[in-house]
């Protein structure tokens, strides 16, 4: 039991050091929604508001930790969220070599095989079946770099996209847009 307090303080206080190198000139409020989000993603082990609510583990009412985190995701800005971007950037290539990077990308898909009524549902071939057949789903561009300092590669550009999104530009600009992160 103290072996998994322990690894979670460590974890919660990764998170926040992490944290403090991407957040700089942040509002505080800001800074605690997101680190909120980061370490409920981590303990919990997934992307559902609900249950990242439910792994704050808060002394208040879940719907109440669910409507703050509803709020404050649907209210942060584009320029925040573009400076977070950027902060994260500058803190990735402190970890790079720059003389021996090693990029990886990766175009893939989500496969939503059962799923009828999600925004903009595209039809995309899976990759993990077999056959490769056509199923509902998004694309997925991807592209990470390896270091000599992380076990896990490092992810430098992502996004999720549907052929049918009205801002859908083309499958090579995101494939560019990847390549450029990795520059």
């Amino acid at each position: 039991m103290n072996n998994i307090t322990t690894n979670t303080y460590e974890m919660k206080r990764e998170i926040n050091n992490f944290s403090k190198k991407i957040f700089r000139g942040f509002k505080k409020s800001t800074s605690k929604f997101v680190v909120d989000m980061q370490y409920g993603l981590a303990k919990g082990g997934s992307c559902l508001i609900s249950e990242i609510a439910r792994s704050l583990d808060e002394d208040i009412k879940l719907g109440n930790t669910i409507e703050r985190l509803c709020d404050n995701l649907a209210n942060m800005k584009t320029i925040e969220k573009e400076q977070i971007w950027s902060n994260y950037k500058e803190e990735v290539k402190k970890n790079i070599d720059e003389e021996d990077v090693i990029a990886l990308f990766d175009d893939s898909d989500i496969n939503k095989e059962y799923s009828k009524k999600l925004e903009d549902l595209d039809r995309v071939m899976d990759g993990s079946s077999q056959d490769k057949k056509i199923v509902n789903g998004y694309h997925v561009c991807e592209a990470t770099i390896l270091t000599k300092n992380e076990k896990q590669p490092i992810s430098v550009y992502s996004k999720i996209y549907s052929c049918k999104s009205k801002n859908f530009k083309s499958k090579n600009t995101y494939t560019l847009e990847s390549i450029k992160a990795v520059e």
